[in-house]
């Protein structure tokens, strides 16, 4: 499916209208006009193809029209003018999220078709990026959910608007174990009998949070209690799993089965906890490698709903990624980030390392404040992580997460 922008309409000469008519017909972009405006309702290609395609030259006012629309070397991107030219002030970067809506889960296939092979499956509330549609009557939706890709019937989708609008209720939250070794006992009590161990790094999906103690998830139904004190609190969304991802999770829950047999004896509590690896000796150094840290994913892709910073995420993924990498919990949605995260500050108090939150209303974009009036962040599933100024969409709120 082709993408569909709407641009900003561009005061223009009638000579520069006549090249711009010619170079869109040229390259097979549909252009309207209406008076001394133009809307491009294709790629912004064809104003850097207008002077190539008729070899005339340019006017001051014409060149001015393309300039307006060109990116700027280096990963950075003039933020007023790549606003105004992908009318992105007013872009929820989760247009194209979709979050599966089913009894259990169904297949995701390798092309638009119940014959296509089955690659894997989607459960229910996990999240996928919509690539594009598919189908005579664009009845299927290809999509990128964690490792998988494929194509699923829309009808098993929420998307668009009402996804947006529910997307934080699909955040799943796990308890990660930060001691060597923890027990899981059958009651919140550590005199109580236990029913297995986690060790450091392990996550169980976190059932209910009681204080001093957090309720789990523990053996495929099977519940049990840990210390709060010796884990950490993650967010993140649920994904598609491939045919080889299920195999691995049902020998992991085979494994955890098999500790129900080990004595505490035999494989007794741990609770040394190791504290982030890290060579700043104040906040300012800190907030210096977190910024120089981030730095390092320029370029890197967008995808919506994402799990790495390497491997490609999306705006709250990229600034909850970065500060778990240095040791903190955040969660993983904007909204999220804007109210938990952290203490709010006004922007006059703005320091690297900040959470900036974009939004009207409620909170749709979170971005990294790296200094001189600049962010770092996930930008969209087009130019992926960049740089812009600070004050290029409306800011809701700053969030200080450090001190």
């Amino acid at each position: 499916m082709s993408e569909k922008k709407t641009y900003r309409r561009t005061s223009v000469s009638v000579r520069t209208l006549g090249l711009v008519i010619l170079a869109g017909a040229l390259l097979g972009v549909r252009i309207t006009a209406s008076g001394a405006n133009i809307t491009d309702t294709g790629k912004t290609q064809y104003l850097l193809a207008m002077q190539a395609l008729t070899g005339q030259v340019l006017q001051p006012e014409e060149q001015a029209v393309i300039d307006s629309f060109q990116t700027a070397g280096d990963g950075r991107v003039s933020a007023k003018a790549d606003a105004e030219r992908t009318g992105e002030n007013g872009e929820n970067e989760y247009a194209n999220l979709a979050i599966a809506h089913v009894s259990n889960y169904v297949n995701v296939r390798s092309t638009p078709s119940t014959d296509g092979e089955v690659l894997g499956k989607i459960y229910n509330g996990a999240v996928a990026q919509i690539l594009e549609t598919a189908g005579e009557n664009d009845e299927w939706f290809h999509v990128l959910s964690g490792s998988v890709e494929g194509y699923i019937k829309a009808e098993y989708f929420i998307s668009g608007d009402e996804a947006v609008k529910v997307v934080d209720d699909y955040v799943t939250r796990y308890a990660v174990v930060k001691a060597d070794r923890l027990n899981v006992r059958e009651s919140a009590d550590v005199s109580a009998k236990r029913i297995g161990y986690l060790d450091q790094g392990e996550k169980a999906l976190l059932v209910e949070d009681d204080g001093d103690w957090l309720e789990i998830s523990y053996g495929g139904n099977k519940k049990g209690y840990v210390a709060a004190e010796y884990t950490t609190i993650a967010e993140e969304f649920v994904y598609a799993k491939s045919i080889e991802e299920e195999k691995a999770e049902l020998e992991a829950q085979r494994a955890l089965q098999k500790r129900k047999e080990t004595s505490e004896e035999h494989a007794p509590e741990i609770t040394t906890v190791a504290p982030p690896v890290t060579t700043y000796g104040s906040n300012a150094e800190l907030r210096n490698q977190i910024v120089e840290y981030a730095k390092q994913f320029l370029g890197n892709k967008y995808i919506m709903g994402g799990s790495s910073l390497a491997g490609g995420t999306d705006c709250s993924g990229f600034t909850c990624f970065i500060y778990a990498d240095f040791g903190y919990s955040i969660s993983r949605t904007p909204s999220g980030q804007l109210s938990s995260a952290g203490r709010s500050i006004d922007y006059s108090e703005i320091q690297p390392g900040d959470i900036v939150c974009y939004g009207n209303g409620s909170c749709s974009h979170v971005a990294l404040y790296i200094g001189d009036g600049q962010i770092i962040h996930e930008a969209n599933s087009r130019k992926g992580v960049v740089i812009y100024n600070a004050d290029y969409d409306n800011i809701l709120g700053v969030k200080n997460v450090i001190d």
